[in-house]
């Protein structure tokens, strides 16, 4: 039996040939036409089968089986990829919720099912992060540290920096109580952008727009900042969604450099 999966690439990414990204859709298909779901998991985690990661990163012409990911705790924090000698599992265990490398041939990944999986990239320099912005981690500007990584330790200027979100959970979707809006409203001067009043004293928050406010506020230009609009609670038949079902799967996003020639 083969297994067929096709990639979700992201709108801003699709023509650069420099990198390869993309991400796993809730299910694959076999050459007899049945779906199967997808069992895509942190290194080492018992679910996750290798047979379904080696597929998708074939999907997106990556060779390579392996895929760095950290240990993901809806913080603020970024890690740099920088020896070429470790392997996924050497980082596995490092608490962060972004990973910035200037290391070509090295698939860098986060795992979601609502929060915002974000890829940015510096095309100028060569220089590529992935990070995972749920509520907590926008809260505390995840993006923008992400980018002002790149700024300090590469020089990357954020007007050369794209921005490209993957499938999140929509402002459609996401409702929430008041506790969960304050941070935002303490540290966005345009919160009131991505956060509507709703019934019964709630509020509904939009992670694309607070994220796209954040790369705004760290100089990204707005032309640059690329919004996927794939809720993934409104289409749990494509996505998998914590809101909409609770105990469920993980979608994929990865993005590698290729070597320049």
């Amino acid at each position: 039996m083969l297994i067929f999966i096709k990639p979700i690439l992201i709108d801003g990414l699709k023509n650069i040939s420099s990198i390869a990204h993309g991400t796993s859709p809730r299910c694959f298909e076999t050459d007899a036409g049945e779906r199967g779901t997808l069992r895509l998991g942190a290194n080492g985690d018992e679910s996750s089968s290798p047979l379904h990661r080696k597929i998708f990163l074939q999907s997106l012409g990556i060779e390579s089986d392996e895929v760095y990911m950290v240990k993901q705790v809806h913080s603020d924090r970024v890690h740099l990829l920088s020896d070429p000698a470790l392997s996924g599992n050497d980082i596995a265990g490092v608490e962060a919720d972004a990973i910035v490398t200037v290391l070509a041939g090295k698939p860098i990944g986060v795992l979601t099912a609502d929060c915002i999986p974000v890829i940015v990239y510096d095309a100028r320099l060569h220089v590529l992060g992935v990070v995972h912005a749920g509520r907590k981690g926008t809260s505390e500007n995840i993006l923008s540290k992400t980018v002002g990584v790149l700024r300090d330790t590469y020089g990357s200027h954020p007007e050369n920096i794209i921005v490209a979100m993957g499938p999140g959970i929509g402002g459609c979707c996401y409702e929430v109580d008041e506790i969960c809006v304050k941070p935002f409203k303490e540290k966005f001067r345009r919160w009131d952008g991505f956060v509507k009043k709703s019934a019964g004293g709630k509020f509904m928050l939009d992670l694309f727009l607070a994220n796209k406010e954040d790369g705004l506020n760290a100089g990204v230009c707005p032309e640059n900042i690329f919004l996927s609009g794939k809720c993934t609670a409104c289409q749990v038949d494509r996505f998998f969604s914590y809101r909409k079902e609770g105990k469920t799967g993980r979608l994929l996003t990865l993005a590698m450099l290729r070597h320049r020639k």
